[in-house]
């Protein structure tokens, strides 16, 4: 049976302190509760569910935001404290209409509930036919539309099919799904936020396969993207084709694994990257080909987010002291995260909302193709950068080493080659950032 991911945190984590992206939101949870899921609607709309952080069971409760975090609605779920009930998932689609999904810890089963009310009211919506069994479990819901939604739960003890379930109105009739993949004994979705883009939907599950539905839950694909996963893996795609899973440092280090594909999810490659990869969430980056891992740290260091901008191939940071769950990015500007903040009262539940620009920057095809830099790898640090095409303003150029720390900045005309020297800097590979009117180009260069 799968665990929160909260489970895993302990008092390991280390308390942030304000930085230019992201600003911490206090949500207004009840001592020791925490949020899990961020479902982030648009610039000023945002939905989380906190849970419990500690042995003692909890009531879970759910806060939305209308005005960009200003200020948090806060309401209890109806949960029947008498079994033990806990949130599994959450779908927000406006201010007012989301759905979560519950586990009845008595051994009763689940439950489907839907609010039209921004939360303050809640409807039961499964039937004594959608997670009815003692044993079901469900794991993810996700709605594309008002109307067309889809859940997705364990498998149940003696079969090799998870339970799943499509909805055509709005989650007041659900039908289960006519032909699930098979699933070997074990295997489970993980509990983090399915991928979507469209009518496509993607979850990976603890055996490292991805499950793919082009037509929004009616038929599925499997594949192998991943080895069996120890821990949770966080998946986001950036259109109906290019994608990228993170999976947790088993050893818990910070040596993440990265998997991407180019064709929907058919099959997947394992990436060697560059810069901090940070492993708790993955989100793209909408009207980009960006996307953005966070992290939270385990003792090993791994609070953060950073950016890539060439398929997770290289990571450069934005910050490293924030603690994030998982993030849900609505714009270049504008980006959520769910998070924890410790404190001598105790354990505090925030949310964080970015509202930099780092990621508002677009690429300069004609400008990356003109660079040249050489020699590349340079024996002690000595390079000569030129472009054959002349920026009508000077640009900046920037360096920074693989954990996104700044290593120098310089002006540039680039009507003249420009030296760089990175001679007292460790041997190792930098990104060398030209930031001009027209947008930014990349290179990766290697000092010896």
């Amino acid at each position: 049976m799968n665990k929160h991911f909260l489970s895993c945190l302990g008092f390991c984590l280390l308390g942030f302190t304000a930085q230019a992206q992201w600003v911490g939101q206090s949500v207004g949870f009840a001592p020791n509760i925490a949020p899990f899921y961020i479902d982030a609607v648009d610039a000023n709309t945002a939905w989380t569910v906190g849970t419990g952080t500690s042995s003692t069971y909890s009531i879970p409760q759910v806060a939305r935001t209308v005005n960009a975090g200003q200020n948090w609605t806060v309401t209890n779920l109806p949960i029947q404290t008498g079994a033990d009930e806990d949130f599994t998932a959450l779908s927000a689609i406006s201010a007012s209409t989301a759905w979560i999904t519950t586990f009845l810890n008595n051994n009763t089963g689940g439950r489907i509930l839907r609010t039209t009310d921004g939360g303050q009211t809640w409807t039961i919506q499964n039937s004594a036919t959608v997670y009815a069994s003692a044993s079901s479990y469900p794991d993810l819901i996700h709605f594309f539309s008002a109307t067309d939604g889809l859940t997705v739960g364990d498998p149940l003890p003696g079969t090799n099919q998870m339970e799943m379930y499509t909805t055509a109105d709005g989650g007041l009739t659900w039908a289960p799904v006519a032909a699930p993949p098979a699933a070997p004994l074990g295997e489970y979705p993980v509990n983090t936020a399915p991928a979507a883009v469209g009518n496509h939907i993607w979850f990976v599950t603890t055996e490292g396969r991805v499950f793919h539905s082009p037509d929004k839950g009616l038929t599925w694909t499997v594949a192998t993207a991943a080895p069996s996963l120890g821990g949770p893996a966080t998946l986001s795609f950036r259109d109906a084709q290019n994608g990228l899973l993170c999976t947790l440092d088993a050893l818990g280090g910070l040596n993440h694994g990265l998997y991407r594909t180019t064709d929907g999810g058919a099959t997947w490659t394992a990436v060697t990257y560059s810069g901090p990869l940070h492993g708790a969430g993955l989100s793209m980056v909408p009207g980009t080909s960006q996307y953005v891992s966070t992290g939270i740290d385990f003792g090993n260091g791994d609070q953060g987010s950073s950016y890539s901008r060439d398929n997770g191939q290289t990571w450069v940071a934005l910050e490293n002291t924030f603690n994030h769950i998982g993030a849900e990015f609505v714009s270049p500007t504008v980006g959520w995260s769910a998070g924890i903040q410790i404190k001598s009262t105790g354990i505090t539940g925030v949310v964080n909302r970015y509202s930099g620009t780092a990621l508002a920057t677009r690429t300069d095809a004609g400008l990356q193709a003109s660079l040249t830099v050489s020699p590349n790898p340079a024996l002690g640090g000595r390079f000569t950068l030129q472009a054959a095409r002349t920026t009508a303003n000077p640009a900046t150029v920037r360096v920074l080493d693989v954990a996104g720390r700044l290593v120098q900045t310089q002006a540039w005309t680039s009507a003249t080659p420009l030296a760089l020297d990175l001679s007292r800097e460790p041997a190792g590979i930098y990104v060398l950032e030209v930031q001009a009117a027209s947008g930014t180009a990349r290179q990766k260069v290697v000092v010896q």
